[in-house]
């Protein structure tokens, strides 16, 4: 952690492994490409702590279309000139959202926050309008843990103080607020995640399965016979073959817990 003394524009301090938008102090400055989790004690107070980077599996699969949206929201943010650029990766689970939204911060090369869900949705408007320091924003599961309605402010910048990309995931686009969904000056992007393709499955499969015949007939086997092709299963799938590599598709599937056809 960088620790200055004469930085006016610089937003935190460091007290104890708990980072606060400094009232006056010891500056400190995030780190881009750090991670960080803005937290909420009982006491309600509203302070970052230092977390591990972002790890990603040997078989995370991107597609042409995945690469061209992300390399796209992080040139809009680089070129805008509005403070707040939100994104919303929205789908079934375990599809892959947070994982791209992981990704898309990396790429950004900005200071990562990701907001857990001890802290109030009427509180983090006024958190951020404390600092100064260009940002990227993960809201995982927005549709689960907030009330939608508290954050229009917050993504409007209406008390505009940093830049800040804001990456948001749900489940179910239905419990987010209809004003927050639907204005692209709240949520300019938007990308649903459905069940993957089979070029995607035979990439993530031909990664973990030397045999490349089999991991061919694996992708077939899946299409047929499971349910929700998402990203947790196949992967999951993919580890049951090389750990059971005599038994069947079949009888590997009977005993997963996976909806099958």
């Amino acid at each position: 952690m960088e620790k200055k003394t004469t930085n006016k524009t610089t937003s935190f301090i460091n007290i104890n492994g708990q980072i606060i938008p400094k009232p006056e102090g010891i500056d400190c400055t995030l780190i881009p490409g750090k991670v960080y989790i803005l937290k909420q004690n009982r006491d309600y107070d509203i302070f970052l702590e230092e977390d591990k980077d972002f790890e990603f599996p040997e078989q995370y699969y991107l597609s042409d279309d995945d690469n061209k949206f992300i390399k796209k929201v992080v040139n809009m943010y680089s070129i805008t000139k509005n403070l707040t650029l939100g994104t919303l990766l929205s789908g079934m689970k375990g599809s892959g959202k947070t994982l791209m939204a992981k990704k898309i911060a990396v790429e950004s090369g900005l200071p990562i926050i990701v907001i857990d869900k001890s802290v109030a949705s009427d509180d983090i408007e006024g958190f951020f309008a404390k600092i100064y320091d260009d940002v990227c924003v993960i809201m995982d599961e927005i549709d689960k843990y907030w009330n939608t309605r508290y954050l229009l402010g917050f993504l409007d910048g209406v008390k505009p103080t940093c830049k800040k990309l804001v990456l948001c995931t749900c489940n179910n686009e239905k419990e987010i607020d209809e004003y927050l969904n639907d204005r692209c000056s709240r949520i300019r992007y938007k990308k649903k995640f459905t069940s993957l393709t089979k070029e995607a499955v035979l990439g993530i499969l031909s990664d973990m399965i030397e045999d490349k015949e089999k991991a061919k007939s694996a992708t077939e086997f899946i299409y047929s016979h499971i349910d929700i092709v998402s990203y947790d299963n196949i992967i999951i799938f993919g580890e049951e073959i090389l750990c059971s590599p005599g038994e069947s598709y079949e009888s590997i599937l009977s005993d997963m817990n996976i909806e099958k056809h």
